[in-house]
């Protein structure tokens, strides 16, 4: 088995949306991460980065959200080609794993038509509310012909404990993380946007743009528990500190 980290882009905006006490001037660049695990028995892609038209045009496909969130980045920074650097097609992906559908998360998801996606039945059914278009969601980004399995609850991808999605609510009601088992490098959570800064799970800041705060703070207690359990290492979904510190390619996790 190899992880690697990829970024597709990096989004500015301002710190206190993930960190609630951060000063309002703060402005950082986080990543926008993407995750691939290569397995014996299929490869397994964790989110989709944002749809790379933003790149050139983010209010075409952000519209006002665009004002807050700004991506970073080129036409080099869209999952293919992150995918691309190094060396996998979209059909060689087995399996997506959206953490949710948000525009950052998800806007790539129509490139892998031959991949099944394994995504929240709580997320799927949010995402679809009409209400909730253009709230971190656009079915531009996720509404296509694709195969999503929709789970209940944490999932054993392959059931040898290597790749176990868990559910991590709050961020969105169908949120979930990916737990990675790595033969030399040990346990890994991807968390996605359940803790997107180190501040949110060290001091249990709950970010401003997460749906349930109750429901933030259980996971939070959560994660501690099962990094203490797991003696894994806890990945932010975009905080551009760790970032720094994570190996990219050609290096990988094995």
């Amino acid at each position: 088995m190899r992880l690697y980290a990829l970024t597709c882009g990096y989004i500015r905006c301002r710190k206190n949306v993930f960190v609630p006490d951060a000063p309002r001037e703060e402005i950082i660049e986080g990543p926008m991460p993407v995750f691939v695990v290569l397995h014996p028995q299929g490869n397994v892609l964790f989110d989709t980065g944002p749809h790379p038209g933003v790149f050139q045009d983010a209010f075409a496909r952000w519209g006002g959200l665009a004002k807050a969130f700004e991506p970073v980045g080129d036409e080099r920074s869209g999952i293919l080609s992150q995918l691309e650097a190094i060396s996998l097609k979209p059909e060689d992906v087995r399996y997506v794993v959206n953490s949710h559908l948000h525009f950052d998360h998800a806007g790539g998801n129509q490139f892998f038509p031959k991949s099944t996606f394994l995504v929240s039945k709580k997320e799927m059914e949010w995402a679809q509310k009409p209400e909730n278009e253009g709230k971190g969601y656009f079915r531009a980004d996720w509404n296509h012909p694709l195969a999503y399995r929709k789970i209940e609850g944490g999932f054993d991808i392959y059931g040898d404990g290597s790749l176990v999605i868990i559910p991590l609510p709050g961020h969105t009601p169908g949120h979930q993380g990916l737990l990675v088992g790595l033969p030399k490098d040990g346990k890994m959570i991807l968390s996605g946007d359940s803790v997107p800064c180190k501040e949110n799970y060290l001091d249990s800041k709950i970010p401003r743009n997460h749906l349930d705060e109750e429901q933030a703070r259980k996971t939070i207690h959560h994660l501690h528990d099962l990094i203490e359990k797991e003696k894994a290492l806890l990945i932010h979904g975009h905080d551009p500190d760790q970032w720094g510190k994570i190996k990219k390619p050609p290096d990988y996790y094995e």
